[in-house]
């Protein structure tokens, strides 16, 4: 699968979007693990923990590598691409 953004594209991130939602399978958000901001796209959801795919599978960095996240890891839920 090719990545949904290139680079140099803007996003506007809401992060009040979990406050009263659960987030869903499918959700593309903006993720904060161990101090690096990342674009991921929510794949399973066990209780409290989240994992997340890049959607360039090959070459993206997600829980394949460094396992589920916390939901206190996600800054928010894009909700525009220009």
């Amino acid at each position: 699968m090719f990545p949904t953004l290139k680079s140099g594209q803007d996003i506007l991130c809401f992060n009040w979007a979990y406050v009263f939602f659960k987030p869903k399978r499918g959700d593309i958000v903006v993720i904060k693990h161990q101090g690096k901001e990342m674009v991921k796209r929510i794949q399973k959801i066990d209780d409290r923990q989240i994992f997340v795919q890049g959607d360039n599978q090959k070459e993206s960095t997600d829980s394949r590598n460094f396992g589920p996240i916390d939901k206190s890891e996600i800054i928010g839920k894009v909700i525009f691409v220009r």
